[in-house]
């Protein structure tokens, strides 16, 4: 068998999965040949994989009607086989391109989590100064008051949210595929949508005082001004970004693995490559003037100086991440399903409990797994 991209179909039992039901309402299939997952055992179901090509993603409902998004592929400590996790352009769908160095061989094998959602994408923004501002589907909450710890609900978005940012002072940002959409809740109820976007967006940064910043690959742009309504390419990034924080007055910070990027004036276009971080990348947030905070799964490092140019460690999160907002000058917030933690002072290292999201994110993670059949080269059956 030539090697191939392998495609994972999950079927999911909409009708009928809970928490307790999920490993059997959820059924795993592909296209090369393996057998199919025993209804009930995820972690017996493995994916053969080839060196150098791609895995995909798509998620189905058993009843052919309900929605169903991929809120996202992990593994605690990053992976070893793959690299490069994304959303597809689908939101039922996520690819990943398989490695082909020598840290893999024929044979290996691993387990990794891939988690669905029922109620649409879910994600975090906000910082310490002034609390998270959080999104299950189309609905939006902000706690801008640790010690009320009470979360205040908007008017719900016009769009089915892929990703949020902003901070409380001046409201939020959101978008999903080339829309893009605003509120300052601090002044009107009301969102507005900007100019289409020049791409298909991948990630978002920013917030409504100096405005969104969005990427796709290497393609990067920028609105500043409302009342303009226009989007600004800047130049290309060095490399395929993974993700991408900061803002337009201070420029951005992008990442892919462990390699992260700055550009800090985008009139000059110079992109500058910062110390590797010390593991594969899953998120990022900060900005420029304090440097970026970074995760995967329960571990956090920071870079607080260019100049320095040395990652730091911090406490290990409470629970496997799956969003991080915030900045370096008073610490991160990091969410994990319902529930959300923040810590305020990297040196004292102490996380600090918030009250759950007001939206039932009902989402649930199943855990199968994928081995290396071959690289193409030879028949591995």
């Amino acid at each position: 068998m030539s090697a191939q991209d392998a495609i994972v179909t999950l079927t999911v039992d909409t009708d009928n999965i809970s928490e307790s039901k999920k490993n059997s309402a959820v059924v795993f299939t592909d296209n090369v040949g393996d057998p199919s997952e025993i209804p009930g055992d995820p972690e017996s179901y493995v994916t053969s994989i080839f060196k150098n090509q791609n895995i995909s993603w798509l998620v189905k409902a058993k009843n052919g009607s309900s929605p169903i998004v991929i809120q996202n592929i992990k593994k605690e400590f990053g992976f070893d086989l793959i690299e490069h996790p994304k959303r597809g352009i689908l939101s039922n769908t996520y690819s990943a391109h398989v490695k082909n160095d020598d840290s893999i061989k024929i044979g290996d094998s691993e387990p990794y989590s891939i988690t669905i959602g029922l109620s649409g994408f879910r994600g975090i923004a906000g910082n310490n100064q002034k609390g998270p501002i959080t999104f299950v589907g189309r609905q939006i909450a902000y706690m801008n008051n640790y010690n009320v710890n009470s979360w205040n609900e908007i008017k719900s978005a016009p769009i089915d949210v892929e990703g949020i940012c902003g901070e409380n002072n001046y409201g939020v940002i959101a978008y999903r595929g080339q829309t893009v959409v605003h509120m300052n809740y601090n002044q009107t109820a009301e969102w507005a949508t900007v100019a289409m976007a020049p791409f298909v967006i991948q990630g978002i940064a920013g917030d409504n005082l100096s405005g969104p910043v969005i990427f796709n690959g290497k393609r990067v742009a920028y609105m500043n001004s409302y009342a303009e309504n226009k989007w600004h390419e800047i130049g290309a990034a060095p490399f395929e970004l993974d993700g991408i924080t900061g803002d337009n007055r201070n420029g951005i910070i992008g990442y892919a693995g462990n390699r992260v990027v700055v550009i800090s004036d985008y009139n000059k276009n110079n992109w500058t490559e910062v110390e590797p971080a010390p593991f594969d990348i899953e998120g990022i947030s900060g900005q420029n003037p304090t440097g970026p905070i970074i995760y995967s799964g329960t571990q956090i490092s920071y870079m607080n100086n260019y100049i320095d140019n040395k990652w730091h460690p911090v406490g290990p999160a409470p629970f496997i991440i799956e969003g991080i907002s915030g900045n370096n000058a008073l610490g991160c917030i990091v969410y994990s399903k319902e529930n959300i933690k923040y810590m305020s002072n990297y040196s004292k290292n102490i996380w600090h409990d918030v009250k759950d999201i007001p939206f039932n994110p009902n989402s649930y993670t199943i855990d199968p797994r994928m081995k290396v059949k071959g690289d193409g080269s030879i028949n591995p059956y």
